[in-house]
């Protein structure tokens, strides 16, 4: 499976917002449940497909949501490429 994947605007954008949000009054990273998760994975092809499904499968429910009252809005940003075999 091929991707393009772009850093440049997409990344400096990721972090403006989040230095918006650490820099608004009130901003807590611990009750917000501010994260940032990256783990090295070895996957085939065919894994990688079924890991894409699972997060499809996991954030595509949330999408529909509308603002309501108790509800906040996050941003979730996933980043997948594969990466240099250091084996």
């Amino acid at each position: 499976m091929a991707g393009v994947l772009v850093i440049g605007p997409s990344s400096t954008g990721r972090r403006a917002e989040f230095n918006a949000y650490v820099d608004r009054e009130g901003a807590d990273p611990v009750a917000d449940l501010v994260g940032y998760r990256q783990h090295g994975i070895w996957l085939t092809e065919a894994e990688l497909h079924q890991l894409i499904e699972g997060m499809r499968a996991a954030i595509l429910p949330a999408l529909s949501n509308e603002a309501a009252p108790g509800r906040s809005r996050y941003l979730l940003s996933p980043i997948l490429f594969p990466v240099e075999d250091d084996t």
